[in-house]
Order: C-alpha cells, then structure tokens, then sequence
C-alpha cells in the first residue's frame, strides 16, 4: 500500500513555506531587512515542531469523512477499526473487514484516498518496538508488507524514552499485538476456507 500521497505533502511544504514568509514581509520594507530571514527561519523552525500535530488536528477528521464514505460505499460489514492519532507521527486509520477479507487504509497525507488490499496478499505482518539501550523504548509499533511496500503505523511515539513496563507503552504494544493477531487469525482463516 502506498502510505502518502507526494503530490499532497509538496502542498503540504507549500502552505508552510508562504506561512513562514508571510510575517517577515512587512519586515522587508524596513531600514533592517536582515531580520526578515530571522524571522522566516524561526516561524519555519517552530512550523516544524508542531506540524505532525497541527496536520493531525486539521486533517484527521477529513480522513476520517473519508473513511466512513469508503466504507459504506464498499460494504465493508463485520470490522475492527485501528487509529493513530499519536503526538510525534502523522495519524491514519486502518480498518479490517473480516467477511470480505479486505483491509482499508487512510492517512492525513492522503485523506481524500482510501487504499485497500485483500489480507491474504499481506506478508511480513508483526509488531514490535524500537529499543533503546537502558531497556525503554520511544516507538512501538505494528507493520506489514504489501507488494514489497512496507506500511508501518505507530501506536507508542515519543521524545524521549519510556521503559517496556510502563503502563502506557503495555497498552501500545498490546494494541500492535491486537492488530498482528486479527490479522494473522483472519488470514489463516480464508486460507482454510480456500482449500
């Protein structure tokens, strides 16, 4: 699955660039236009910090609008749903059909598209989390491979490290462990059906 749309995110650096320039402008028409590129870097610098989250708050409900008008129209009927809306990655939507086998996938790079696959085509599908060297970690996470396109969706990130035992990284790996066994149950499944 193509997790982004490059088209969406060039826009995406688009808007943040002319947001950037625009406070300097009237700085330009001063006897000190140097301060300009002061200023441009530092309305960058902080566009840079909050836009995983200012994209999350903007675009995830269209993602979701998005989601819902697929879903309804594909008939995706028995479904378990999986959502990102982490603090330091972009949010996605994920959601399983165990009746048709089907897997549909959104995120606030592309929320006017929704991917789909059949499950039975995924591969490489697991869980886990990146460790760090005093036994914590920062992203937990759960994955799959679908036409040799790895798709990794964040259930844990952070700045800095928490350790394994932690209640809120238990809940972020038991929620990655949740979608590898949907997924691994629903494929063994169809597979006992086809033969």
């Amino acid at each position: 699955m193509k997790k982004y749309s490059a088209a969406f995110i060039l826009l995406e650096i688009a808007i943040m660039a002319a947001i950037g320039i625009l406070p300097a402008v009237p700085v330009l028409f001063t006897p000190r236009p140097e301060f300009a590129v002061l200023i441009v870097l530092m309305v960058w610098s902080i566009e840079l910090m909050v836009f995983a989250e200012c994209a999350n708050k903007m675009l995830f409900p269209r993602a979701q609008k998005t989601m819902d008008q697929h879903l309804a129209q594909e008939g995706f009927v028995s479904s378990h749903t999986f959502q990102n809306r982490e603090k330091y990655s972009c949010g996605s939507i994920l959601v399983i059909d165990e009746v048709h086998g089907r897997i549909a996938y959104v995120s606030v790079h592309n929320p006017f598209a929704v991917q789909t696959a059949d499950v039975r085509e995924l591969f490489d599908i697991r869980s886990g989390y990146t460790g760090d060297p005093f036994g914590g970690t920062r992203y937990v996470y759960y994955q799959f491979r679908y036409r040799n396109n790895r798709t990794m969706i964040p259930t844990f990130t952070a700045k800095n490290g928490r350790f394994v035992t932690d209640a809120k990284v238990q809940q972020a790996i038991a929620k990655a462990d949740s979608f590898r066994d949907t997924i691994l149950a629903l494929q063994k499944r169809l597979n006992s059906q086809t033969q």
